[in-house]
């Protein structure tokens, strides 16, 4: 489900408990997604919220996020121009890793 946080580039707002109904509803695992960092997307898996959280533009800009994650390091900036565009080389493959 996508928690209809994101109202325009960069800009979020917060929706507490907008998708529990649908979270009681639905007896199999229940995936979230909608602009979520680390401490948010660890909060709603603790706290039961959801079972797994999907990160989409950060991970695109970190194909390393899981280590990120881990480390609590800095994440890149994503720049969401080059996503989805047949360039092979600007966008999903330029992005730095950590090591």
């Amino acid at each position: 489900m996508v928690e209809p946080r994101i109202v325009g580039v960069g800009e979020m707002v917060e929706t507490p408990h907008s998708l529990l109904p649908m979270r009681k509803a639905f007896k199999g695992t229940f995936i979230v997604a909608g602009g979520y960092n680390r401490e948010e997307g660890n909060k709603a898996v603790s706290s039961g919220y959801a079972d797994l959280v999907a990160y989409g533009r950060i991970f695109l800009a970190n194909p390393d996020l899981p280590q990120r994650f881990e480390l609590d390091a800095p994440l890149n900036n994503y720049n969401s121009s080059t996503f989805y565009t047949p360039d092979p080389v600007v966008g999903y493959t330029d992005y730095p890793f950590l090591c």
